[in-house]
């Protein structure tokens, strides 16, 4: 090392100890420097503080400054000073700068005696700090103030902070090169570290204002200055996942080596080359996340966390690999604050299972065996709270064998695999008596109050012996009698009961809210058992009730021969906000006798709300006598107490609906291949643009069809191709009054599997046009399909599958098949070299394998590949295709399996009319399609055989005629009587439709 004093002269101006520029010193970096307790909090015990506003010399600061402080502090770099104070302007003196600096450049030193005569161990105030100075000595750091002395108790000036955070930055040489600042009130020495730390913004540099380099360093100046070199630090080096590693049986933590943007930045979780689903929480620094595995549980074997969704240019390391074990139980402890249980029927001994992450292990209650008492004759069953404890319920009233006041119970459980365990032995005491008693979180059916019709919430009551145990409920006895619950404030809407809650022993209060409130408010339940007395509060938020109401416009205008029309309407509540289509549902009430809140009239048919369906919370006119140019007039008038809210609107009935054009409702192969089927899918439109099922006079338009095809090319209506007593489409074909609904379904160009296209000349255009009485085309639509040779050049892609149930897992065996309806059909496409869809055979697929049939199950079925989801998990299904070439090629896809419950997302019914004549069920009279969650669709024809998981129920309201009609879950009707009419409905989460029926 050269001497730094051969440079500059060791003037007292110029501290020996920072002047020397020429002198090597070790750079780290500045990673180190913000992660070691820079500055006082190193010598600081007051406990770390969560943020600026606890301490009172920051509250005023401004919020920029104030988040700046923030984050130091919160990420654990700086402390107080002394309890509620920072200490903003407190200086901070060379002994403890040492110890920082030693941190910072990670420099040991175990001397126990200094080269400096003024730094002594037993100095009362510095001498912490001489293995530090010593450290700093040694790596040429320093050589102290002057000859001999460290001065320990001097202060750190501005200028030598802004060189140590230049070094941590790694920028010394850019420091050497600049020329420096022009300010007097800086050393030579150090003009140029000061100079780029003012270009990188470390310090402000008021314009014509001097820095004072000589100047104390305050703390403030020390956290804004360290503040800002982590953001330049930050921008300077390229993100890396610097960690993986499991943290719970379902919980990975990832940290980086910066903050990510976490707007755009993806963690993918893999064991393998599987996919394992999980949700993903950053912090709050955005230094770290946390996996949580959302189908299943870490298990032995190499894992791997991939980041995505940066650019890659600042990315430098984007997976973490990591090894996880097997979840392994490390230790069962009882949880009873006393040795003494009480003697009774249902006694509770609480148990934590741990495991080897300290988290309460994920095994069930059936993992355990327990021993208890004589021959096990005390034991009653092991069940498993929420909380992840383990309860014990046992009845040491059986029997001579135990008194009493004296009698002994010993315990022992063992889990089956690890054969850990833990046994303990319990006085008897006497009956128990409840001391205490706690109602726990309330927990609410919906979000955080109950704020409609029908919603719950539900209250644990746990109740306390004389020992301190928790009681478990009398299998016997009728809690709902014998326990008191009152609110202190009155709504006559809210119920309580007191259940069991299923096998666990505890009672839970549960609390429904049987009517909509107009008012919001918070309730006190008071619950009393013996002479225990709790409270809870339950929240209660009001419904939106409509207090004003506003007639809209028709959703289709009204024309002659109409029979029905469908009115928009507003609702407001009273606060302006308008009411969503369930609110108005549950707001308005007509047909209620004295519950009425709407009355509703028409000049003309029936009107009422509609209650499901897609046009929810609208009117709907029925049994109308429309004529051309006469007038319907619509009244709504809200009849609830204190209301004076109506509305009135007439509407113009407009001249007969006729057919007015033609649309392509999709966009259909241009090209096909051999074996192929081309849709083609439009729609009739009326005059108003409406689609036309059903033309009002057939005598003025008319659709006609027509195909011109080589031999082997063909048209069908949609879905007929190859169905008994169906043909093709070979002269032009006319479609009017009723017919219109089955051109609406669109058509199929059905190209034979052994045509020959080696000329090049074989293809097919359809025709649609519309025509009135004189023959005149009003719309015309027109499309090609050309059949390719086999030896064109495609690309083909499988298409993803999307989430399965675990149904092989969770349901019965005739429901988990690949003949079922939960299975998915794997498909594929194909593009041409212009970018063209080319229409596939549907044999193209020719195999389908998956790696784990465990979790999926694969299969060409009637041949049609499916995949049915087994058990959670992920797995790759291989599919393999023949080409048009006739190569065979295979492509993979990865597919999800989940156990979230099969939920109704969509209940469909195509007709809103239909004729019963006694043979037809609910859902044919309907036209019934379902869908779930997982996006399966139920036709007709299987959902009754899966209603155990869909749960669609179905009604008939507005029943006209003598006599009744039933309808069983499996949407068997049963009319009695005269029944002519009756409004027929399928209900399933929340969802419906609904249509009317005509009893033939």
């Amino acid at each position: 090392m050269s001497n730094m004093s051969s440079r500059i002269p060791n003037h007292s101006q110029n501290p020996k100890d920072i002047q020397g520029g020429d002198k090597k010193v070790m750079k780290k970096s500045l990673s180190v420097i913000l992660s070691t307790a820079m500055a006082l909090s190193v010598f600081s015990s007051v406990a770390f503080a969560a943020k600026a506003d606890d301490f009172s010399d920051l509250k005023d600061l401004d919020a920029a400054t104030k988040a700046k402080f923030d984050s130091m502090i919160q990420a654990g770099i700086f402390d107080g000073v002394e309890e509620g104070r920072f200490g903003l302007n407190d200086k901070m003196n060379r002994a403890q700068f040492a110890k920082v600096a030693a941190l910072i450049f990670e420099l040991k030193s175990s001397a126990t005696t200094s080269s400096f005569e003024d730094v002594k161990s037993s100095d009362p105030a510095n001498g912490y700090a001489l293995p530090y100075i010593e450290a700093l000595r040694v790596a040429g750091i320093t050589d102290g103030k002057a000859e001999g002395k460290y001065v320990p108790a001097g202060d750190v000036t501005k200028e030598e902070l802004a060189t140590f955070l230049i070094r941590g930055l790694g920028k010394e040489s850019e420091a050497k090169a600049k020329p420096g600042v022009s300010d007097k009130t800086v050393s030579d020495w150090a003009k140029g570290y000061v100079q780029l730390a003012q270009e990188l913004k470390l310090f402000e540099a008021p314009a014509g204002q001097p820095f004072n380099g000589t100047a104390a360093a305050t703390r403030d100046l020390l956290v804004t200055s360290a503040y800002q070199a982590q953001q330049v630090n930050n921008a300077s080096k390229k993100l890396s996942v610097s960690e993986a590693k499991a943290t719970g049986v379902k919980t990975v933590t990832v940290k980086f080596n910066r903050e990510v943007d976490t707007a755009k930045a993806s963690l993918a979780l893999k064991k393998g080359t599987a996919s394992v689903a999980t949700d993903v929480k950053w912090a709050d620094d955005k230094k770290s996340a946390v996996l949580t595995l959302t189908n299943s549980k870490l298990s032995a074997g190499a894992y791997s966390v991939t980041l995505s969704g940066l650019a890659a240019e600042t990315v430098d390391k984007a997976v973490a690999e990591f090894s996880a074990e097997d979840e392994k139980l490390t230790k069962i402890e009882f949880l009873n604050p006393s040795d003494t249980i009480a003697y009774s029927k249902n006694v509770m001994i609480k148990l934590a299972a741990t495991n080897q992450y300290g988290e309460a292990a994920s095994l069930s209650a059936g993992a355990y065996t327990v021993y208890a008492g004589n021959n096990n004759d005390v034991l009653k069953r092991i069940t498993k709270a929420e909380d992840g404890t383990l309860r014990l319920i046992l009845d040491t009233a059986t029997g001579d064998n135990y008194k009493q006041g004296y009698g002994i119970v010993s315990v022992n459980i063992i889990e089956n695999d690890s054969r850990v365990s833990v046994n303990k032995t319990f006085k008897i005491g006497t009956q128990p008596i409840i001391t205490k008693s706690e109602l726990g979180t309330v927990k609410y059916s919906t979000g955080d109050a109950l704020s409609g019709k029908g919603q719950q919430a539900t209250v644990e009551l746990l109740r306390y012996d004389q020992y301190g145990n928790l009681v478990a409920a009398d299998d016997s006895e009728d809690y709902d009698k014998t326990i008191t619950r009152f609110f202190s404030e009155y709504e006559k809407n809210l119920k309580t009961e007191v259940v069991k809650s299923g096998n666990d022993g505890i009672l839970t209060v549960k609390v429904s809210l049987l009517d909509n409130v107009a008012k919001s408010g918070t309730y006190t339940l008071n619950v009393q058992t013996q002479a225990s007395f709790s409270t809870v509060k339950i929240n209660v938020k009001s419904s939106k009730v409509a207090t004003k109401v506003k007639l809209g416009d028709v959703k289709k205008e009204i024309s002659a021969g109409d029979d029905e029309a469908i009115i928009d309407l507003a609702a407001f509540d009273s606060e302006g906000n308008q009411l969503s289509a369930d609110d108005i549902v549950n707001s308005l009430k007509t047909n209620q006798g004295n519950d009425n809140t709407v009355n509703l009239s028409t000049s003309n048919g029936k009107i009422e709300i509609v209650q499901s369906g897609e046009n929810k919370g609208k009117l709907r006119i029925t049994d109308m006598t429309a004529t051309d140019k006469s007038i319907i007039s619509v009244s709504i008038v809200l009849t609830s107490p204190g209301l004076n809210s109506f509305d009135t609107k007439t509407y113009n009935v407009k001249g007969t609906r006729v057919a007015s054009t033609l649309k392509l409702t999709n966009d259909p192969a241009k090209k096909a291949l051999p074996g192929a089927t081309a849709d083609i899918e439009l729609n009739v439109l009326d005059q108003f643009d409406s689609k036309l099922d059903k033309a009002a006079v057939t005598s003025d338009v008319y659709v006609q069809v027509s195909f011109t095809g080589s031999a082997g090319v063909e048209l069908w209506e949609d879905g007929q191709s190859g169905k008994a007593g169906q043909t093709a489409i070979t002269t032009t074909k006319k479609y009017e009054s009723d017919q219109l609904k089955t051109f609406n379904k669109g058509f199929d160009i059905v190209v034979g599997a052994g045509v020959d296209n080696s000329k090049n000349d074989v293809s097919g255009t359809f025709k649609a046009e519309l025509v009135n009485t004189k023959g005149n085309v009003l719309a015309s639509i027109t499309k090609d399909v050309k059949v390719i040779d086999k030896t064109a050049d495609l690309s083909y892609t499988v298409t993803p599958v999307t989430d399965l149930y675990a149904a092989g897992d969770k349901l019965k065996d005739t429901q988990a098949t690949l003949n079922g309806a939960l299975r998915k059909k794997v498909k594929i496409t194909a593009k041409d070299n212009a970018g063209d869809i080319v229409a596939l055979p549907s044999n193209v697929i020719t195999s389908i394998a998956t790696y784990n049939e465990s979790i999926v199950k694969a299969d060409i079925v009637g041949g049609t590949p499916y995949v049915l989801g087994n058990k959670v998990g992920s797995t790759t299904v291989a599919v393999g295709y023949n080409t048009a070439k006739g190569e065979q090629k295979t492509a993979s896809i990865s597919i999800n399996v989940k156990d979230e419950a099969v939920q109704v997302a969509k209940v469909v019914g195509e007709n809103d009319k239909a004729d019963y004549t006694g043979a037809e069920n609910a859902q044919t009279l309907l036209d019934l399609t379902v869908t779930d969650n997982y996006g399966v669709e139920y036709g007709p024809g299987v959902i009754a055989d899966n209603n155990n998981i869909l749960g669609v129920i179905y009604t008939a309201t507005d029943v006209q005629g003598s006599g009744s009609v039933t309808i069983s879950s499996k949407g068997v009707i049963t009319v009695t009587g005269s029944v002519k009419s009756f409004t027929l409905q399928a209900i399933a989460n929340g969802k419906s439709d609904s249509a009317v029926i005509t009893v033939k």
